[in-house]
């Protein structure tokens, strides 16, 4: 698994760390590094144009020898985008997202986009928080051992057709999703292995992970993706 740590909301410290752990290679973007350098990861490289980067962060960045591939301010691809254009550059075939959604709605939506790039040069890619990931299907897609989630399907394409679902409180065969016609909120997974296929067009999935015994969802394993 490839790991992109954004500059969005901040990601718990203890959570970008339990990621970076199974991650083969790191890499922030931009003010990513700061939250990568907060939570003791040592990114494998930094990309953007360090316009959101602190100083302290970026001095601590270079005196740990951390490259970094720096891009002019007027460029035409967002730092998330350029650090995923490396991520795929290097091969990865499965990518973790983190700190990629926030206050700024447009690059929150913006790095749902990458995730249809991704899926086009055949890589697995999610946007990761600590109680919830965001996927895309686009043929189909199996849930496991997440009995009790909440599942969230909104086309990103006009129209997405063949949508079948099975192990869920609201199952569907054979349907038609439309952009403007939300019904696919807030599904629950009501089986322990779910599943949701997809014959033509592009959902984005959220899937909100079951509540623990404090009332709190946490990331558990397996999840659809790496």
């Amino acid at each position: 698994m490839f790991l992109i740590v954004s500059g969005g909301d901040a990601p718990d410290p203890a959570f970008l760390q339990a990621r970076a752990e199974k991650a083969r290679m790191i890499i922030a973007a931009d003010r990513g590094a700061g939250y990568c350098l907060r939570a003791g990861v040592r990114p494998d490289v930094v990309v953007g144009d360090m316009d959101s980067i602190s100083p302290a962060a970026r001095r601590e960045a270079e005196r740990s020898g951390i490259p970094f591939i720096r891009h002019s301010t007027e460029k035409d691809k967002t730092d998330t985008q350029l650090a995923l254009d490396i991520a795929l550059d290097r091969g990865a075939s499965c990518i973790e997202m983190l700190a990629c959604i926030g206050d700024r709605f447009d690059h929150s939506l913006a790095n749902v986009h990458l995730l249809y790039a991704a899926l086009k040069a055949g890589v697995d890619a999610a946007i990761l928080t600590p109680s919830h990931r965001i996927f895309l299907v686009d043929s189909a897609a199996g849930i496991e051992g997440m009995k009790g989630a909440l599942l969230s399907l909104l086309p990103l394409s006009l129209e997405v057709r063949g949508v079948c679902l099975s192990g869920f409180q609201w199952p569907l065969k054979d349907a038609v999703m439309e952009m403007g016609n939300p019904y696919g909120i807030s599904n629950r997974v009501v089986s322990e292995q779910a599943r949701i296929c997809v014959r033509e067009g592009v959902l984005a999935a959220v899937l909100f992970f079951p509540e623990a015994s404090d009332g709190k969802r946490h990331v558990t394993e397996p999840v659809p993706g790496c």
